[in-house]
């Protein structure tokens, strides 16, 4: 599991959910999921897809350029041990299309389809760098976004045909808005039961 801080907020079917600042470089977990846009914004919020790209001296940005992961919506590669210095097992980039900073839904679409891809894989624990990391979200649309991302973790667990197996679920929150981010992913759980 990653070596970072974080704060637990609850459990569904075997999956434990927390919150916390993910170092994507520093990350240990069985898989880290990475959202990618279409294109860089000019002055947009650097996160997680430009932190990788860093540390792997461009390489995602080749992969764009070249056509072969273009950050399309849905769009997903999953590159297994990546290079040094990124420590988690599997990164999974997921394509976030051109902007999805008004739709919260999409981003709970995205979450779901990270959450079977790590049920498939058997991951035992995720990091998850959707929405925020990629994202600049005005503050009315932090705390959908969030309840999205838990909802559409949850769906996909709820369809998931095998029993559960222990997992241990980080959203990051690297966000500026950390307090309301884990309050809604807290009550969207909850309500979840």
């Amino acid at each position: 599991m990653a070596n970072r801080q974080s704060l637990a907020i609850g459990a569904w079917r075997g999956v434990s959910f927390a919150v916390a600042q993910i170092d994507v470089v520093a990350a240990e977990d069985d898989l880290l999921v990475v959202g990618m846009l279409e294109k860089d914004v000019v002055g947009a919020h650097r996160g997680g897809a430009d932190a990788v790209d860093h540390a792997l001296h461009g390489t995602l940005s080749r992969l764009r350029d070249g056509g072969i992961f273009t950050g399309g919506f849905g769009e997903t590669l999953m590159l297994t041990r990546p290079a040094a210095p990124i420590r988690a097992a599997t990164l999974m980039l997921i394509g976030m299309g051109a902007s999805l900073a008004g739709n919260p839904e999409a981003v709970g679409n995205l979450t779901g389809l990270a959450m079977r891809a790590a049920l498939r894989v058997g991951a035992a624990s995720v990091g998850c760098l959707l929405g925020w990391s990629e994202l600049d979200l005005p503050d009315a649309l932090v705390a959908p976004s969030a309840a999205a991302m838990m909802r559409g973790a949850l769906a996909a667990i709820e369809a998931h045909d095998a029993d559960a197996f222990p997992m241990h679920w980080t959203f990051d929150i690297r966000n500026g808005a950390a307090v309301s981010t884990t309050a809604a992913l807290r009550d969207a759980l909850s309500a979840w039961r």
